[in-house]
């Protein structure tokens, strides 16, 4: 299933070349997208990959979306105008019938966001260890010293 089928950024160009987003993409040549099953965009450093997706997902209002809301340049809403200038159109399920919404929990996942789950295991697992040797240390066999800190962690993980 494709939920978005094609998007277009704004054409709209403004004078100032400091103003964010709009001069991102001034001077190059840039189609709306259509989206497949795997859709890949790539480019240097630089080049406005994260900046393209932070768009899609400020248009699409999806949770995880990233918002600039600083400029210098007085009080215009520039990045909410640009978005409110993007177009996008609904993909199909696989009857051919359109979408007219995005899923519910539908999100914008960055790398920064996976790679900060893998740290919250790494540290979890860090700790974990530490009170096992402690838990060894003071007697306990490594059964029990198993035992009690899977006990312990299934209480000190945060509810959602």
């Amino acid at each position: 299933m494709i939920y978005l089928s094609s998007f277009k950024l704004s054409d709209r160009s403004i004078k100032n070349p400091n103003i964010y987003p709009y001069n991102v993409f001034h001077r190059k040549d840039i189609d709306p997208f259509i989206f497949a099953p795997i859709t890949v965009l790539y480019g240097n450093n630089g080049s406005g990959k994260s900046i393209i997706l932070n768009i899609i997902a400020n248009k699409l209002m999806l949770t995880g979306k990233e918002y600039a809301i600083s400029n210098s340049f007085g009080i215009v809403d520039y990045c909410g105008k640009f978005s409110s200038e993007c177009q996008f159109s609904y993909g199909e399920d696989e009857f051919g019938n359109a979408f007219r919404r995005f899923p519910e929990n539908s999100r914008f996942i960055k790398s920064e966001d996976i790679l900060y789950e893998i740290k919250k295991i790494q540290q979890r697992q860090i700790l974990s260890d530490g009170m096992e040797y402690d838990y060894i240390k003071n007697g306990h066999s490594q059964k029990r010293s198993r035992f009690l800190v899977a006990f312990q962690s299934t209480d000190m993980l945060p509810s959602k």
